[in-house]
C-alpha cells in the first residue's frame, strides 16, 4: 500500500463521514447540512480515525478487541482534537454535555460505542475500499489534486475562524464597555440596516455556516457570540421590502 493509497483512503473515509454527518441533519432538522469543519465534502477527523482503525485491524482480528481498542483510541483523537483546536481557535466545536458518561464534554459513552462498531467494521469494508482505490486510473495526480483543494480549504477555514474571532473580540470589548448602546443610540437606522436589512453582509458565508453547523459552537468571547447568534436567528430571513408588516415586526428585535 502506497502513501497515495493511505491519502486516498483517508479522503474516502474523509467523505464517508461528511455524509454520514448530512444524514444525521436530515434525520434531526429535516434538510441538509455542511457539519463539516471545512468547507469541502469532507471530515477529516473521519478518515483519521479510518487509518487508525485500518492500523488496528491489521494488527489484531478479534472483533471484541477491536471493538474496546477502536473505541478507546477513536475517543482519545477526539478529545485530543477539541482540546487542541480550542487552544488553536479559542473556540469548542462540539459539547456532549447533554449526554450520559460524558468527559468534560468532549467525549461520551455513545461515542464510544459508535467508533468501537466502526473500528469493527473496518474488518469487513478496508479490503474492498483498498481494491477499489487501486483500481483508479491517474490516481497519483487525483492525490495531488485533492491535497492541493485540501490545503486551500485548509487555509481559508483558518482565515475564516481568525477573522470570526477577531469580529467577537471586538464586539464583546465594545460591549463590556457600553460603547455598543452609544453606537446604537447614534446611528439606529444604520445598525437596524446592517442587521435587518443586509444580515448576509454582517458575517461571512463561512460564519453563518459555522452557526447553523455548530449549534454547540463555544467560543472566548461567549458573551459576544450569544449576542451575534441572537441577532443572525432574528435576521436570517430578510423580510420583504414590499410586506410593511414583514419590516415593522423585524425592527421590533432591536427594542
Amino acid at each position: 500500500m502506497t502513501i497515495t493509497d493511505i491519502f486516498l483512503y483517508f479522503i474516502l473515509f474523509s467523505f464517508v463521514g461528511w455524509a454520514y454527518e448530512c444524514l444525521l441533519s436530515i434525520v434531526r432538522d429535516h434538510k441538509v447540512v455542511n457539519r463539516g469543519f471545512l468547507n469541502g465534502p469532507y471530515c477529516p477527523i473521519y478518515g483519521a480515525g479510518a487509518l487508525l482503525f485500518l492500523a488496528i485491524s491489521n494488527l489484531i482480528k478479534n472483533p471484541v478487541a477491536i471493538f474496546f481498542i477502536g473505541g478507546a483510541v477513536a475517543c482519545i483523537l477526539e478529545y485530543l482534537t477539541s482540546y487542541i483546536m480550542e487552544k488553536i481557535f479559542k473556540a469548542r466545536w462540539w459539547s456532549y454535555e447533554k449526554y450520559p458518561f460524558n468527559l468534560n464534554g468532549r467525549i461520551c459513552l455513545y461515542g464510544f460505542i459508535l467508533f468501537g462498531a466502526s473500528a469493527v467494521l473496518t474488518l469487513y469494508v478496508s479490503e474492498p475500499a483498498l481494491d477499489i482505490i487501486s483500481r483508479i486510473q491517474y490516481r497519483n495526480q487525483l492525490a495531488i489534486i485533492l491535497a492541493v483543494l485540501l490545503t486551500l480549504d485548509l487555509y481559508t477555514t483558518n482565515k475564516g475562524i481568525a477573522k470570526f474571532n477577531k469580529l467577537l473580540r471586538e464586539y464583546q470589548e465594545t460591549y463590556k464597555t457600553g460603547k455598543i448602546i452609544q453606537i446604537i443610540q447614534r446611528g439606529k437606522k444604520r445598525f437596524e440596516a446592517a442587521f435587518i436589512n443586509k444580515p448576509r453582509k454582517v458575517l461571512t458565508y463561512q460564519q453563518r455556516r459555522f452557526l447553523k453547523a455548530f449549534p454547540n459552537f463555544e467560543s472566548h468571547y461567549n458573551l459576544a457570540l450569544k449576542e451575534i447568534k441572537r441577532f443572525y436567528k432574528n435576521t436570517r430571513q430578510k423580510p420583504d421590502k414590499r410586506n410593511a408588516y414583514a419590516r415593522k415586526k423585524s425592527k421590533k428585535i432591536l427594542k
